[in-house]
């Protein structure tokens, strides 16, 4: 018994000094450290800034010689009446749509001696070239290509200065800082080619389309076209006072943002810097747009009222309502007489032109007689409107 007790006295003995080693053990035996995944972000790659388009850079490199210029006024019109808002006087020449496609309009300028022309033709890829013609006589000469103008650049808009040496017109691609730009070229008589054209610059040309460059040196007055910030369908028709020697804008007081405003005519009150020459210029405008009006008005023409009743003259209306409708009829019996003489230009070169241009002309010649008769018919209508009007106003 006494043996017995021992031995489980020994057996505890051993178990608790088993469970205290174990303690011990696991005491002393270090834990295992935690594995931590650090995550490296990946660095964001910064969007590489774009390269400035090559008009952008031509545009920057144009406004330090921004050319000081007074523009003494513009207005904004449909883009196919444009030419109605440019008072050139007869003695400068003539200009007119000639050419019209879906994709474009070709323009054509004659001279104020009736002998020379510019135009532009319009081919099937939409492109436009530039041609001349001389008349001879009673007819125009085949027209052909004007040497030295680069015509893969869709030149239009043509018009030649009384000196007969110096060209503006408009052309797209090389050398322009966005759509149409004006360009300037004169001829070279030992070499009978035009030299290479320049870029007139700002404040003429700008991001958007400019054309229909024109000088009137009778009246020291110029037009140009563009549609830079205005609406689709929308052009402004700008009227300034060109200078026979080029004169820069002074930058020297102007920031950064002043010199863009000015070259992009963002107020024309900008360039009315010399009162006098503004109020001179304004004054030659009214005086030009009061003359042309004279000279419509002194054309003969006899308006037939009723059996007893023929006018002679506008100022013989009563009605106000039929007077501002004379006008109207004055100015559809010009563009009239105006097309029928383009129609006759076209017909003539028909007949001496090549099969190329034949194919080019016939669609144009027969589009242009669509249209004559459609005005006949609008002045037709406008006669019996106006006899109308006045015989009501008379017998109220």
């Amino acid at each position: 018994m006494k043996i017995r007790n021992i031995c489980i006295a020994l057996a505890i003995s051993v178990l608790c000094t088993a469970n205290a080693s174990a303690q011990k053990r696991n005491a002393a035996k270090p834990k295992a450290a935690k594995t931590v995944v650090k995550t490296v972000a990946k660095p964001v790659a910064k969007p590489a800034k774009a390269e400035p388009s090559a008009e952008n850079l031509l545009y920057e490199n144009m406004l330090e010689s921004t050319q000081s210029v007074l523009v003494i006024d513009s207005i904004v019109v449909a883009k196919d009446e444009f030419l109605q808002y440019i008072p050139l006087p007869k003695e400068c020449g003539t200009i007119a749509p000639y050419q019209a496609k879906s994709d474009g309009t070709g323009y054509v300028y004659v001279n104020g001696f009736d002998n020379k022309m510019y135009y532009s033709l319009i081919d099937s890829t939409g492109n436009a070239s530039l041609y001349t013609s001389d008349k001879l006589g009673f007819r125009w000469t085949k027209g052909t290509f004007v040497n030295g103008i680069d015509n893969d650049n869709s030149p239009n808009y043509p018009f030649m200065m009384p000196d007969g040496i110096t060209l503006y017109f408009a052309q797209k691609g090389e050398g322009s800082i966005g759509g149409y730009d004006i360009f300037v070229t004169r001829y070279d008589n030992e070499n009978g080619e035009f030299l290479k054209s320049n870029n007139i610059g700002l404040p003429f040309n700008s991001t958007g389309n400019d054309y229909m460059y024109v000088v009137d040196e009778l009246d020291s007055l110029g037009w140009f076209v563009s549609d830079r910030n205005q609406p689709k369908g929308k052009v402004c028709v700008y009227t300034f006072v060109p200078s026979k020697n080029r004169k820069n804008l002074d930058l020297s007081n102007l920031s950064d943002d002043e010199v863009r405003q000015y070259a992009d005519l963002a107020s024309i009150r900008r360039t009315w810097t010399n009162k006098r020459d503004y109020n001179a210029a304004i004054a030659r405008l009214q005086r030009l747009k009061s003359n042309l009006t004279t000279k419509r008005n002194e054309q003969s023409f006899s308006f037939i009222i009723n059996d007893m009743l023929t006018y002679h003259s506008t100022a013989e209306f009563k009605s106000d309502k039929a007077r501002e409708l004379i006008m109207e009829l004055i100015q559809m019996k010009e563009r009239y007489e105006n097309d029928y003489e383009q129609l006759k230009a076209l017909r003539e070169r028909y007949h001496n032109a090549e099969t190329q241009e034949i194919e080019s002309l016939a669609p144009t010649i027969l589009t242009a007689e669509q249209d004559i008769k459609a005005l006949y018919l609008q002045i037709r209508n406008m006669e019996k409107t106006i006899r109308n009007e006045e015989i009501m106003f008379l017998t109220k």
